[in-house]
């Protein structure tokens, strides 16, 4: 994965302290998946895609 901007890498960490207040700290499952979005390598439709996939098999 690319390095992110300094700003993109801020509004994660902005995501993942905001979830932490609210009790519900984000996973490295999810901040992998932000990243990818971040950087232009997914889109939020196919991170989506993909977990409904991975649920659907269980």
């Amino acid at each position: 994965m690319n390095r992110l901007e300094p700003q993109k890498q801020f509004h994660i960490e902005q995501v993942a302290a905001t979830m932490a207040i609210e009790d519900m700290p984000i996973d490295s499952q999810t901040r992998e998946n932000l990243m990818q979005i971040a950087a232009g390598e997914k889109s939020a439709d196919q991170i989506i895609s993909e977990i409904k996939k991975e649920y659907k098999n269980d």
